[in-house]
């Protein structure tokens, strides 16, 4: 819901990775400090092959705009 709203607020795409993303570069660093991994592009190479990118396109961002001029009258 959060990605989602960022795009809609910002009238840009939001790119989401794993959920667990710390967990997951914890593992990896670990992997590459003895040695299993040998670059950071090989690295980035495993989180792109191992887990879905969710893509949060803007949808609703009539309501943002509005929502944004009414805070702008009210702050002046």
């Amino acid at each position: 819901m959060l990605c989602q709203f960022a795009a809609d607020c910002t009238g840009l795409p939001v790119y989401a990775g794993p959920v667990e993303a710390t967990a997951i570069g914890n593992i990896l660093i670990q992997a590459m400090a003895l040695g299993r991994i040998k670059s950071h592009d090989e690295l980035r190479e495993i989180v792109k092959r191992s887990f879905p990118l969710i893509i949060y396109e803007p949808r609703h961002t009539a309501y943002w705009d509005e929502s944004y001029a009414r805070f702008l009258r009210i702050k002046s």
